[in-house]
């Protein structure tokens, strides 16, 4: 109780419940913004707006491309982006931003992102 209540304590001081709706905001826009920017080659069975978590963010590599997702899940531990193995009924990637997550924390996947998508580009369909 002792912790919790300093936990609780701490969190008002920073603006309390407002404070950490507006930061859940911009980390989800942050990174909802990219993976709708990367033109398919990151992509979330969830589309509806109403639907998008602000927490816990889903997706997939190239159309759920297995072999590339494990590349990606261990270039992200090395670069120290853990634990973001989706679940067994949510396949693929699972990025969780908690109300401990900076807005750099973020910024920093994203660049990551940007990186690997660079790095393994998506194959060129033949017409």
């Amino acid at each position: 109780m002792y912790i919790t209540g300093m936990n609780v304590s701490y969190m008002n001081e920073m603006g309390g419940i407002y404070h950490y709706e507006k930061l859940a905001n911009e980390r989800s826009k942050i990174l909802w913004s990219f993976i709708e920017s990367s033109g398919g080659y990151f992509k979330s069975k969830i589309s509806d707006a109403n639907y998008k978590s602000r927490i816990n963010v889903i997706f997939r590599i190239q159309g759920g491309n297995k072999d590339l997702e494990e590349v990606f899940m261990s270039e992200a531990k090395s670069a120290g982006i853990v634990q973001i193995r989706g679940h067994t009924f949510n396949l693929g990637i699972r990025i969780s931003m908690y109300n401990a997550m900076p807005i750099e924390g973020v910024n920093y996947l994203v660049q990551f992102m940007q990186h690997f998508m660079d790095k393994y580009p998506a194959p060129v369909s033949k017409l």
